[in-house]
């Protein structure tokens, strides 16, 4: 009977959080293969006329759905992005990973991504 009666919880999130390597927030975009499906939470963002994004940094890209790879580049060539699992340190070394273009892989029905750096 008390089950009936508790509210259910949505599943957790997951996904990566996007910050900058200085003190400067970076812009960057994001392109995706697959169908995955990302929810995007930052403070700043506008849309190019080529009606791609671009988002600045601290940024948390949040798995909707759908399995497949998105790539995340430094809008700037030069700066670079530091990315790291939700909820995770971004100063850990274990967990994030920094770079100019780094990759974010979801795979099957997993509740987790895999973070690799694609160019320095």
């Amino acid at each position: 009977m008390l089950a009936a009666c508790t509210p259910e919880r949505p599943p957790p999130e997951f996904g990566v959080d996007v910050f900058s390597n200085d003190t400067t927030p970076v812009k960057f975009v994001v392109a995706l293969d697959g169908n995955l499906s990302l929810a995007i939470r930052s403070n700043s963002l506008y849309m190019q006329r080529d009606r791609s994004l671009v988002i600045e940094t601290p940024a948390s890209l949040i798995v909707q759905s759908g399995v497949g790879t998105g790539r995340i580049a430094a809008y700037d060539s030069t700066q670079r992005i530091v990315v790291a699992p939700m909820g995770a340190n971004p100063d850990s070394s274990d967990a994030s990973v920094i770079g100019r273009v780094v990759r974010v892989r979801r795979a099957g029905a997993e509740t987790h991504v895999t973070i690799a750096v694609e160019r320095p």
